[in-house]
Protein backbone atom coordinates (compact mmCIF):
# COMPACT_ATOMS: atom_id res chain seq x y z
CA UNK A 1 0.00 0.00 0.00
CA UNK A 2 1.64 3.60 -0.70
CA UNK A 3 2.59 5.43 1.96
CA UNK A 4 -0.14 8.28 1.08
CA UNK A 5 -2.70 5.68 1.09
CA UNK A 6 -1.96 4.43 4.08
CA UNK A 7 -1.62 7.64 5.81
CA UNK A 8 -5.12 8.76 4.53
CA UNK A 9 -6.53 5.59 5.90
CA UNK A 10 -4.89 5.71 9.45
CA UNK A 11 -6.20 9.59 9.18
CA UNK A 12 -9.73 8.40 8.45
CA UNK A 13 -10.00 5.90 11.24
CA UNK A 14 -8.85 8.19 13.90
CA UNK A 15 -11.58 10.22 12.74
CA UNK A 16 -14.18 7.90 12.93
CA UNK A 17 -12.64 6.62 16.56
CA UNK A 18 -12.97 10.17 17.62
CA UNK A 19 -16.70 10.82 16.82
CA UNK A 20 -17.70 7.11 17.90
CA UNK A 21 -15.82 8.31 21.12
CA UNK A 22 -17.66 12.20 21.08
CA UNK A 23 -20.85 10.35 20.50
CA UNK A 24 -20.60 8.45 23.54
CA UNK A 25 -19.48 10.74 25.67
CA UNK A 26 -21.95 12.77 24.72
CA UNK A 27 -24.81 10.65 25.20
CA UNK A 28 -27.38 10.43 27.64
CA UNK A 29 -27.04 8.04 30.49
CA UNK A 30 -29.85 6.43 32.97
CA UNK A 31 -30.12 4.42 35.98
CA UNK A 32 -32.89 2.64 37.02
CA UNK A 33 -34.90 4.00 40.55
CA UNK A 34 -37.84 2.47 42.41
CA UNK A 35 -40.79 4.70 43.54
CA UNK A 36 -41.87 3.42 47.05
CA UNK A 37 -45.72 3.33 48.17
CA UNK A 38 -44.96 6.45 49.93
CA UNK A 39 -43.56 8.03 46.72
CA UNK A 40 -40.34 8.47 47.54
CA UNK A 41 -37.60 7.90 44.86
CA UNK A 42 -35.11 5.42 45.73
CA UNK A 43 -32.04 5.05 43.96
CA UNK A 44 -28.66 2.91 43.80
CA UNK A 45 -25.35 4.80 44.59
CA UNK A 46 -21.95 4.63 46.10
CA UNK A 47 -20.02 6.13 48.43
CA UNK A 48 -16.17 5.36 48.30
CA UNK A 49 -17.04 2.31 46.51
CA UNK A 50 -19.67 1.06 49.08
CA UNK A 51 -23.39 0.19 47.67
CA UNK A 52 -26.31 1.26 49.57
CA UNK A 53 -29.86 2.14 49.11
CA UNK A 54 -30.70 6.08 49.20
CA UNK A 55 -33.46 8.81 48.67
CA UNK A 56 -33.30 11.03 45.80
CA UNK A 57 -34.40 14.46 48.22
CA UNK A 58 -34.39 17.47 46.83
CA UNK A 59 -35.64 18.72 49.97
CA UNK A 60 -32.37 17.43 51.90
CA UNK A 61 -30.15 20.16 52.29
CA UNK A 62 -27.52 18.09 52.33
CA UNK A 63 -26.31 14.56 51.91
CA UNK A 64 -27.25 12.07 54.96
CA UNK A 65 -25.70 9.01 55.55
CA UNK A 66 -27.22 6.91 58.34
CA UNK A 67 -24.73 5.90 60.81
CA UNK A 68 -25.23 2.07 60.51
CA UNK A 69 -24.37 2.73 56.80
CA UNK A 70 -21.52 4.46 57.54
CA UNK A 71 -19.35 2.06 59.30
CA UNK A 72 -19.70 0.39 56.19
CA UNK A 73 -17.31 3.51 54.25
CA UNK A 74 -13.39 3.47 54.66
CA UNK A 75 -11.99 7.41 54.11
CA UNK A 76 -14.53 9.26 55.72
CA UNK A 77 -12.51 12.30 56.72
CA UNK A 78 -14.65 14.44 59.65
CA UNK A 79 -13.89 18.04 59.34
CA UNK A 80 -12.77 20.29 61.87
CA UNK A 81 -16.23 22.59 61.63
CA UNK A 82 -19.49 21.72 61.64
CA UNK A 83 -23.36 22.96 60.15
CA UNK A 84 -26.04 23.86 61.84
CA UNK A 85 -29.09 23.08 59.90
CA UNK A 86 -32.80 23.64 60.94
CA UNK A 87 -35.10 20.94 59.76
CA UNK A 88 -38.72 22.57 58.18
CA UNK A 89 -40.55 22.35 61.38
CA UNK A 90 -37.61 24.61 62.80
CA UNK A 91 -36.17 21.93 64.80
CA UNK A 92 -32.00 22.55 64.95
CA UNK A 93 -29.88 19.80 63.94
CA UNK A 94 -26.43 19.67 64.84
CA UNK A 95 -24.24 18.02 61.90
CA UNK A 96 -20.93 17.07 61.79
CA UNK A 97 -19.27 17.13 58.03
CA UNK A 98 -17.72 14.57 56.71
CA UNK A 99 -15.43 14.82 53.29
CA UNK A 100 -15.52 11.81 51.19
CA UNK A 101 -13.74 10.73 47.98
CA UNK A 102 -16.44 9.87 45.65
CA UNK A 103 -20.34 9.70 45.00
CA UNK A 104 -20.85 7.57 42.41
CA UNK A 105 -24.44 6.93 40.65
CA UNK A 106 -24.40 4.60 37.21
CA UNK A 107 -21.74 6.34 34.94
CA UNK A 108 -22.08 9.62 37.31
CA UNK A 109 -19.54 10.67 39.68
CA UNK A 110 -18.90 13.34 42.30
CA UNK A 111 -15.57 13.64 43.78
CA UNK A 112 -15.19 14.54 46.92
CA UNK A 113 -19.09 14.87 47.79
CA UNK A 114 -19.32 16.60 51.62
CA UNK A 115 -21.65 14.61 53.69
CA UNK A 116 -23.34 14.12 57.21
CA UNK A 117 -23.75 11.31 59.66
CA UNK A 118 -26.83 10.66 61.94
CA UNK A 119 -27.66 7.97 64.21
CA UNK A 120 -31.01 7.02 62.69
CA UNK A 121 -32.95 4.35 61.94
CA UNK A 122 -34.45 4.64 58.00
CA UNK A 123 -35.18 0.95 57.62
CA UNK A 124 -33.89 -0.26 54.72
CA UNK A 125 -32.79 3.46 53.62
CA UNK A 126 -29.09 4.14 54.00
CA UNK A 127 -29.24 7.61 53.31
CA UNK A 128 -30.33 10.83 50.97
CA UNK A 129 -28.88 12.35 48.56
CA UNK A 130 -29.18 16.40 48.17
CA UNK A 131 -29.17 18.39 45.34
CA UNK A 132 -25.61 19.28 45.85
CA UNK A 133 -24.28 16.42 44.25
CA UNK A 134 -26.13 18.36 40.97
CA UNK A 135 -25.06 21.67 41.03
CA UNK A 136 -23.48 21.56 37.42
CA UNK A 137 -25.09 18.43 36.49
CA UNK A 138 -28.44 18.36 34.61
CA UNK A 139 -30.83 15.56 35.83
CA UNK A 140 -34.40 14.38 34.99
CA UNK A 141 -36.57 12.59 37.19
CA UNK A 142 -38.76 10.21 35.12
CA UNK A 143 -41.70 9.02 36.84
CA UNK A 144 -42.90 7.16 33.82
CA UNK A 145 -40.01 4.87 33.14
CA UNK A 146 -38.56 5.13 36.57
CA UNK A 147 -35.80 6.42 35.21
CA UNK A 148 -32.75 9.12 36.83
CA UNK A 149 -31.39 10.83 33.25
CA UNK A 150 -28.06 12.62 33.47
CA UNK A 151 -28.51 14.75 30.42
CA UNK A 152 -26.02 16.45 28.36
CA UNK A 153 -26.12 19.64 26.51
CA UNK A 154 -27.39 18.33 23.50
CA UNK A 155 -30.40 16.26 25.01
CA UNK A 156 -31.19 19.23 27.62
CA UNK A 157 -31.38 21.65 24.66
CA UNK A 158 -33.97 19.04 23.37
CA UNK A 159 -35.95 19.24 26.30
CA UNK A 160 -36.19 22.82 26.70
CA UNK A 161 -37.90 23.13 23.18
CA UNK A 162 -40.38 20.68 24.06
CA UNK A 163 -40.92 21.32 27.67
CA UNK A 164 -42.15 24.49 30.09
CA UNK A 165 -39.70 26.37 32.56
CA UNK A 166 -40.33 26.76 35.83
CA UNK A 167 -38.51 29.56 37.40
CA UNK A 168 -36.57 28.02 40.53
CA UNK A 169 -35.05 30.15 43.72
CA UNK A 170 -32.44 28.60 45.23
CA UNK A 171 -31.42 28.23 48.86
CA UNK A 172 -27.66 28.05 49.06
CA UNK A 173 -26.44 27.61 52.56
CA UNK A 174 -22.54 28.10 53.33
CA UNK A 175 -21.51 26.28 50.08
CA UNK A 176 -22.93 23.26 52.41
CA UNK A 177 -26.87 23.24 51.60
CA UNK A 178 -28.68 23.54 48.90
CA UNK A 179 -32.83 23.48 48.79
CA UNK A 180 -35.17 24.79 45.47
CA UNK A 181 -38.39 26.89 45.75
CA UNK A 182 -40.57 28.13 43.31
CA UNK A 183 -44.08 30.04 43.77
CA UNK A 184 -47.64 28.88 44.22
CA UNK A 185 -50.79 29.63 44.38
CA UNK A 186 -53.24 28.92 47.28
CA UNK A 187 -56.93 28.72 46.69
CA UNK A 188 -56.67 31.98 43.99
CA UNK A 189 -55.74 34.60 47.05
CA UNK A 190 -52.07 33.85 48.15
CA UNK A 191 -48.85 33.65 46.25
CA UNK A 192 -46.38 31.31 48.46
CA UNK A 193 -43.35 30.33 48.05
CA UNK A 194 -42.73 26.98 48.16
CA UNK A 195 -40.31 24.38 48.72
CA UNK A 196 -40.00 21.33 46.24
CA UNK A 197 -39.30 18.22 48.03
CA UNK A 198 -39.19 15.17 46.14
CA UNK A 199 -38.34 13.33 49.49
CA UNK A 200 -41.40 14.35 51.62
CA UNK A 201 -43.39 11.64 49.18
CA UNK A 202 -46.59 11.36 47.52
CA UNK A 203 -49.34 13.95 48.43
CA UNK A 204 -47.48 16.40 50.73
CA UNK A 205 -48.69 19.74 50.96
CA UNK A 206 -47.61 21.44 53.91
CA UNK A 207 -48.46 24.97 54.59
CA UNK A 208 -47.23 27.10 57.08
CA UNK A 209 -50.04 27.59 59.74
CA UNK A 210 -50.17 31.27 59.79
CA UNK A 211 -51.74 31.29 56.41
CA UNK A 212 -54.96 30.16 57.92
CA UNK A 213 -56.76 33.09 58.85
CA UNK A 214 -56.65 34.84 55.83
CA UNK A 215 -57.69 31.37 53.85
CA UNK A 216 -60.37 31.21 56.04
CA UNK A 217 -59.72 28.23 57.91
CA UNK A 218 -60.37 28.54 61.82
CA UNK A 219 -58.04 25.61 63.65
CA UNK A 220 -60.86 25.22 66.00
CA UNK A 221 -63.42 23.79 63.73
CA UNK A 222 -63.39 20.32 64.59
CA UNK A 223 -65.64 19.24 61.81
CA UNK A 224 -63.50 20.48 59.18
CA UNK A 225 -59.99 20.46 60.61
CA UNK A 226 -58.16 17.27 61.84
CA UNK A 227 -55.55 18.34 64.78
CA UNK A 228 -52.73 16.22 65.30
CA UNK A 229 -48.73 15.94 66.05
CA UNK A 230 -45.81 14.63 65.18
CA UNK A 231 -42.82 13.54 67.08
CA UNK A 232 -39.52 14.16 65.06
CA UNK A 233 -38.06 11.13 63.59
CA UNK A 234 -34.72 12.98 65.23
CA UNK A 235 -35.81 13.40 68.33
CA UNK A 236 -38.98 11.95 69.52
CA UNK A 237 -39.48 14.32 72.09
CA UNK A 238 -39.80 16.70 69.42
CA UNK A 239 -43.36 17.29 68.86
CA UNK A 240 -45.48 19.36 65.95
CA UNK A 241 -48.57 20.22 66.11
CA UNK A 242 -50.54 19.45 62.64
CA UNK A 243 -54.05 20.96 61.34
CA UNK A 244 -55.33 18.76 58.56
CA UNK A 245 -58.23 19.97 56.33
CA UNK A 246 -58.61 20.66 52.51
CA UNK A 247 -57.38 23.53 49.91
CA UNK A 248 -59.95 24.51 47.07
CA UNK A 249 -57.14 24.87 44.92
CA UNK A 250 -53.19 25.28 44.65
CA UNK A 251 -51.74 25.56 41.54
CA UNK A 252 -48.04 26.12 40.09
CA UNK A 253 -47.77 30.42 39.45
CA UNK A 254 -45.07 29.19 36.46
CA UNK A 255 -47.21 26.42 34.95
CA UNK A 256 -51.05 26.86 35.95
CA UNK A 257 -51.85 23.35 34.57
CA UNK A 258 -50.23 22.05 37.25
CA UNK A 259 -53.22 22.22 39.83
CA UNK A 260 -55.21 20.58 41.86
CA UNK A 261 -58.75 21.07 43.44
CA UNK A 262 -60.15 20.17 46.73
CA UNK A 263 -56.95 19.14 47.87
CA UNK A 264 -56.14 17.53 51.72
CA UNK A 265 -53.37 19.42 52.91
CA UNK A 266 -51.41 19.81 56.16
CA UNK A 267 -51.03 23.40 57.69
CA UNK A 268 -47.86 22.69 60.28
CA UNK A 269 -47.18 25.29 63.33
CA UNK A 270 -43.78 26.50 63.11
CA UNK A 271 -42.82 25.98 59.48
CA UNK A 272 -40.09 27.86 58.99
CA UNK A 273 -40.78 28.26 55.29
CA UNK A 274 -44.42 29.43 54.00
CA UNK A 275 -45.18 25.37 52.40
CA UNK A 276 -43.55 22.38 50.89
CA UNK A 277 -44.71 20.26 48.46
CA UNK A 278 -43.84 17.22 46.63
CA UNK A 279 -42.19 17.06 43.11
CA UNK A 280 -44.21 13.99 41.44
CA UNK A 281 -47.64 15.63 41.24
CA UNK A 282 -46.23 18.17 38.99
CA UNK A 283 -45.34 16.42 36.13
CA UNK A 284 -44.22 12.58 34.95
CA UNK A 285 -40.83 14.17 33.37
CA UNK A 286 -39.19 17.07 35.49
CA UNK A 287 -35.65 17.94 34.78
CA UNK A 288 -34.02 19.57 37.43
CA UNK A 289 -31.10 22.65 36.42
CA UNK A 290 -29.39 24.14 39.64
CA UNK A 291 -27.07 25.91 37.22
CA UNK A 292 -29.74 27.90 35.72
CA UNK A 293 -32.55 27.74 38.67
CA UNK A 294 -35.16 26.09 36.86
CA UNK A 295 -36.99 23.25 36.56
CA UNK A 296 -38.45 22.21 32.37
CA UNK A 297 -41.56 20.24 32.83
CA UNK A 298 -42.03 17.47 29.91
CA UNK A 299 -45.60 16.22 30.77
Amino acid sequence: MPESMSYYLKSLLFLIFIALTSETLQAQTTVPITITNQGHVMVKAKINGVEGNFVFDTGAGLTLVTKKFAAKIKGLNKQDGGYTAFRATGEKLDADLYDATSLTIGSFTETHPVLTIFDVDFGPIDGLISLMSFKKQVVTLDYANKQLIFETPKSFDALKTNGKTVALQLEISRDKSLDMFAYFNINDKLNLQFSIDSGSGNNVYRINSKYMPVLGIDSTDTVNVKVTTKPSDFNPAVLTKIYTTNLQSIALKDLPSAKLENQKASFVEGLIYDGIVSLSWIGRKITIDVNHAQLIINE
